[in-house]
């Protein structure tokens, strides 16, 4: 807030010594609730409290508020009592279902609003609703209490005009102060109007009242009596509309068993008659039953007799509507939830199953991974063995199969034994040809000489004259050295 917001004389006064009201004769209190010794004494003019109620249920949609009037005093004992005389009703306001605030104009309102009453009166307090919330004190409640209401005996007034529930808040002695929920309060009235106060008290403490509601027994000029009418007692009224509901329903079966007994064919028309009449109204009332509809007439001739204001019945069936509504979505979303959790419970069967078999399969994938590792590990082991026959297991010949192996390498060593024996042979047979070629020279030779020594002396015999001439004389008698034609062969 700036310096343009006015909030009048905020002067911290000490507050003056007076007698309590509930010990002044000229007035008639009351208290609601029940006043703890702790708590401040909170003395309330009773039409100033119905003022305030009926401000809150003037509009249920929105927190309202305004300010408390009154004076602060303390009594001969030395106990401080707040006096709330009067009230004056927030407007330019801001807000919400859960929330209000002040404003500049509100506060410009409310200033030009104080000058017209006496002095000595001052703002004591203020007074806001809490349209089914609840009584408590939010954040932003106390930011307003702290900042324009923070003197030691300002209070605070919340009301819940959905909940027919209020509450008065003030200051602690604690260091620091804090604001506390006071157990009660009093009403105060002039001492001739007593019984209307007793009346009035009795229906906050929830006590045994007449039938209609004792804060609305004058007539006002005010919008009061049309909005706080919600807070009457309904109990008995539901009673007595059942009772009348039920003789109505007897009524009509005694009456259509006469018919049907008497005139079948007027009972015809009587049903084709209610039946268009029920039509009639289907599109008013599609959310009513036949029997909420009964009730609601009754309804609505009592209340409009006894207090001249059949909305209140509008209202009363829009909640019952609405109350239908709201069980209707329940079981539906319970349903949904019975849905959902049944989908759950198999999509985790599902889950546990498909983790089930997930894990078989790590399983048998270590299982083979270790059977592998083994046989690797296995054939390492037998090749670091085998690490002087590596080079030749790594040559071409190690390659080819045993049986070929040993087919070749057989076939090389016959043809090379069968090589070298062909040779062996060759070579000899020219060693023996070439040693016969001689013998056969020599031989000729020597039957030439003869012949030729015989033609010229046939009777003498020519001794040889060397070793070699001897040879040749007696070859004749050696035999014949010719190689055989096996040996030719080989």
């Amino acid at each position: 807030m700036d310096d343009e917001i006015q909030l009048g004389e905020m002067a911290q006064n000490q507050p003056q010594t007076s007698i309590r009201p509930d010990e002044d004769a000229h007035f008639s209190t009351k208290v609601v609730g029940q006043i703890d010794p702790d708590d401040l004494a909170i003395f309330v003019d009773l039409d100033v409290q119905r003022d305030m109620e009926a401000h809150a249920l003037s509009n249920t949609n929105v927190e309202l508020g305004g300010v408390l009037l009154g004076r602060q005093f303390i009594d001969h004992t030395g106990k401080p009592f707040v006096v709330i005389s009067d009230c004056l009703r927030a407007t330019h306001f801001e807000a919400t279902k859960g929330t209000f605030k002040f404003t500049h104009e509100t506060w410009r309102e409310i200033t030009r609003q104080r000058e017209g009453y006496r002095p000595d009166l001052e703002m004591v307090g203020w007074y806001h609703t809490h349209p089914d919330w609840g009584v408590f004190l939010s954040g932003m409640d106390l930011f307003i209490c702290n900042h324009f209401f923070n003197r030691p005996l300002d209070v605070a007034l919340v009301i819940d005009p959905c909940k027919q529930d209020r509450g008065w808040f003030h200051w602690t002695e604690d260091s620091p102060s804090v604001k506390r929920q006071s157990q009660g309060f009093i009403l105060t009235t002039n001492r001739l109007r007593c019984a209307e106060l007793e009346q009035y008290a009795n229906f906050y403490n929830k006590e045994p009242v007449l039938n209609q509601d004792p804060r609305y027994t004058l007539p006002s000029t005010n919008s009061a009596p049309v909005v706080v009418m919600e807070y009457r007692r309904i109990i008995s009224e539901i009673c007595i509309a059942g009772i009348l509901v039920v003789q109505f329903i007897f009524l009509c079966f005694f009456s259509y068993t006469q018919w049907s007994v008497s005139e079948p064919s007027s009972d015809q028309q009587s049903t084709s008659t209610q039946t268009v009449a029920a039509n009639s109204q289907l599109d008013a009332n599609a959310e009513l039953t036949p029997k909420e509809k009964a009730y609601r007439e009754i309804l609505t001739a009592i209340v409009t007799h006894e207090t001249g204001y059949p909305q209140l019945v509008d209202q009363y069936t829009e909640l019952q509507i609405s109350r239908n509504q709201l069980q209707s979505s329940y079981q539906n979303q319970q349903l949904l939830i019975e849905n959902l959790t049944n989908k759950n419970s198999a999509f985790q069967a599902a889950l546990d199953q498909q983790q089930q078999a997930h894990a078989q399969k790590i399983n048998e994938m270590l299982k083979t991974h270790e059977k592998a590792k083994a046989e690797l590990k296995e054939r390492s082991q037998q090749s670091s063995n085998l690490n002087s026959d590596s080079n030749l297991s790594d040559s071409p010949v190690n390659q080819i199969p045993s049986g070929w192996y040993w087919t070749i390498f057989g076939g090389a060593g016959l043809a090379i034994l069968a090589t070298g024996f062909l040779l062996n042979q060759a070579s000899r047979k020219k060693e023996i040809s070439k040693s016969i070629a001689p013998s056969r020279l020599s031989e000729n030779s020597e039957k030439t000489a003869d012949f030729n020594h015989s033609f010229h002396e046939p009777n003498t015999p020519n001794p040889p004259s060397d070793a070699s001439q001897m040879f040749f004389v007696e070859h004749s008698q050696i035999p014949s050295i010719e190689p055989t034609e096996r040996e030719l062969q080989l």
